[in-house]
């Protein structure tokens, strides 16, 4: 039996107009099986539009108002770690490049667009989407002692964003990493202006939000599992408090 290829949402993030129909038009007619279904002109509104559908790829520019590509790049990288980022730029400064490197961005291309090498990139993007799991680096506790405060709460971080679906708790990091768990937390909040726990909860949610609006085969147990909560009421009850809505009217919401 045949199954039906996998179709990939996208946004483009472009403040100039015809830069945009261009950018929309080459995804479109690529063969990789992406669709753009938003648009946006700058990296606040865009981040509007990534709640709303969550959305397998954006596609941004750097230099815009209000919120630039570099910022957007940040947030999803913290906050929508599941979603591929690409950068078209008519900047080629290595500073952009590295700090794009630094938020997780797959790819980094110039203008004007080249079309081939557009789809170069979302042929990369696509094999990942597919199904190639990233490999959870090893969490080591040699360099800990001389971290700074900076980089530990940064290590804390990455463990949750690479854990975020296993029964994990301050506990077992404290653990790993051989500190207090109450030193973690405080030290935590002090860096990021947030508690573990809360961050924890966002990546947990978020996660199930993209595959809510992405995955409708799966069932509700499955992806609370997914998403770190094996027991469907307490996946629910969690899923409400965050968003006010429960798991199944955001499914009907985004149909």
């Amino acid at each position: 039996m045949k199954t039906t290829p996998q179709e990939y949402k996208a946004i483009v993030v472009e403040d100039e107009f015809l830069l945009s129909k261009n950018i929309i038009k080459k995804v479109n007619d690529s063969d990789l099986n992406f669709q753009v279904i938003a648009s946006a002109e700058d990296g606040e509104s865009a981040l509007n539009l990534i709640e709303k559908h969550m959305p397998h790829l954006v596609i941004t520019d750097v230099k815009m108002p209000v919120m630039d590509g570099l910022e957007l790049c940040k947030e999803l990288h913290s906050f929508y770690p599941a979603i591929q980022v690409l950068i078209v730029s008519g900047y080629n400064e290595f500073e952009l490049a590295q700090r794009a490197i630094e938020y997780g961005v797959k790819g980094f291309l110039l203008k004007p667009l080249s079309s081939s090498k557009l789809e170069e990139a979302l042929r990369k993007i696509k094999i990942t989407l597919d199904g190639k799991k990233d490999e959870i680096s090893a969490f080591g506790q040699k360099n800990l002692q001389i971290m700074s405060k900076e980089q530990i709460a940064d290590c804390v971080e990455q463990y949750l964003k690479e854990n975020f679906s296993k029964q994990i708790s301050l506990k077992d990091i404290s653990e790993k990493m051989g500190f207090s768990a109450d030193y973690l937390s405080h030290l935590y909040k002090k860096q990021k202006n947030s508690s573990p726990i809360k961050y924890l909860t966002s990546l947990r949610i978020n996660h199930a939000k993209h595959l809510l609006a992405n995955y409708p085969d799966l069932d509700m147990e499955t992806i609370g599992e997914m998403s770190g909560y094996p027991d469907p009421a307490y996946f629910s009850k969690a899923f409400k408090k965050q968003t006010g809505v429960y798991p199944s009217q955001f499914v009907k919401g985004n149909g």
